[in-house]
């Protein structure tokens, strides 16, 4: 029997099927990315309009809370030590502050199991007392909310000073400093309510910051 004539064709054929599937496994790599990619993506757009609404939520519930508690809230001048705990909002005579007695500190939301979210409620009126803006450390001046009508002293008849302190800017956030728009009605309070919406097992996590006037 005389051996079958040598076949450059199938000699061909076995790197030919290895480069195919080669290239088949890079093709599906690939593909597996950008799906893994597109999900990863549309779930954090997913979890962060979540934390959003949650959020917005606590603002809600504070504004309501402030609205409830108008009438029996400390609007004395706060004085800052260096701790926000100075000016927090708080009932006359209280021991606590508002957002910590109405229970605003994490709270829960209907529908969103994973989400936990805290406010504070704090006031604008307040003065530095034992310390100055220039000797705060970042982190306090991030936290502290924009004094109104601003300044403890200088130019103005209003207590404004005459400018910002030096590496701060006024056009960022005028109100810490000057009295805006030339001043309000006559017993106009102003607080600034804060909400974080966070997950619970995850790091994911939405603030949001509003102002609230409290009018006579």
């Amino acid at each position: 029997m005389k051996p079958r004539p040598f076949s450059r064709r199938r000699a061909m054929a076995l790197p030919l099927t290895l480069v195919f599937i080669l290239v088949g496994a890079v093709l599906v790599g690939a593909a597996l990315y950008v799906v893994e990619n597109m999900h990863s993506t549309s779930r954090h757009v997913v979890t962060e309009t979540q934390l959003y609404n949650a959020a917005q939520s606590g603002i809600e519930k504070a504004k309501m809370v402030l609205w409830e508690q108008r009438k029996d809230l400390d609007l004395e001048e706060r004085k800052y030590t260096g701790e926000l705990i100075d000016i927090r909002a708080r009932k006359k005579n209280a021991s606590k502050s508002l957002d910590e007695e109405e229970g605003l500190w994490n709270m829960s939301i209907d529908g969103l199991p994973g989400v936990e979210v805290t406010v504070d409620i704090l006031d604008c009126n307040y003065v530095f007392d034992g310390v100055t803006y220039d000797n705060l450390q970042p982190p306090q001046i991030a936290d502290l909310p924009p004094r109104w009508p601003g300044g403890e002293g200088g130019a103005g008849e209003d207590g404004g000073t005459e400018g910002p302190p030096e590496g701060t800017s006024a056009i960022i956030d005028p109100s810490r400093f000057f009295h805006v728009g030339g001043g309000g009605m006559s017993g106009e309070k102003r607080f600034v309510i804060r909400s974080a919406a966070s997950e619970v097992s995850g790091g994911q996590q939405v603030k949001i910051e509003v102002m609230v006037v409290l009018k006579p």
